[in-house]
């Protein structure tokens, strides 16, 4: 009778762990389709819904802030930029982006219209919005219908939910862990 071979010696090799959960927001880090919200890590400008990367801090930023405390845009390059700030001012940008150039409309739209009223949660801070479903925050300023952050708004806004009967908070707890 034949007996069954014994199994192979076992290498001292273990399992590799799983990976780590990815932090919050590094979905969107380094995939250039500009939906990283604010605070979210980027590898440039092009991640953020804001356009602004923090020159140095790597985390997408509101354009006009990062350029008081972050050395401005642009985080990756060599130097900073102020491209999307002069944009949100309405002013031309300083140097031509090397994105894709969308066709001419027949009038300019304000600065983050086209996330207005999609409800994809793309439009950064300050950007108009519909409901709290646009807002990369989770939170349009129940009384000036833009993005805010959660827990400012509770005391500059009245809350959060324009377009809603009620103010609400939900946001702001959930940054709470609540």
């Amino acid at each position: 009778m034949c007996r069954p071979r014994p199994p192979p010696p076992a290498d001292n090799k273990q399992a590799a762990p799983a990976a780590a959960p990815a932090a919050p927001g590094a979905n969107g880090k380094g995939n250039g389709k500009g939906t990283q919200f604010i605070t979210g890590p980027c590898s440039s400008d092009a991640d953020c819904a804001s356009d602004c990367c923090g020159f140095n801090s790597g985390k997408c930023a509101g354009p006009v802030i990062a350029q008081e405390r972050d050395g401005g845009c642009g985080f990756g390059d060599a130097q900073p930029n102020d491209r999307a700030a002069r944009v949100f001012r309405g002013q031309a940008p300083a140097a031509p982006a090397a994105k894709k150039q969308a066709a001419p409309a027949a009038a300019p739209a304000a600065p983050g219209a086209k996330n207005k009223g999609n409800g994809q949660g793309t439009q950064f801070i300050t950007g108009p919005c519909a409901s709290d479903a646009d807002c990369a925050s989770g939170c349009c300023g129940f009384r000036t219908g833009k993005c805010a952050g959660a827990i400012v708004a509770q005391e500059r806004d009245g809350g959060c939910g324009f377009g809603d009967a009620q103010p609400n908070d939900r946001a702001a707890r959930k940054l709470r862990g609540q």
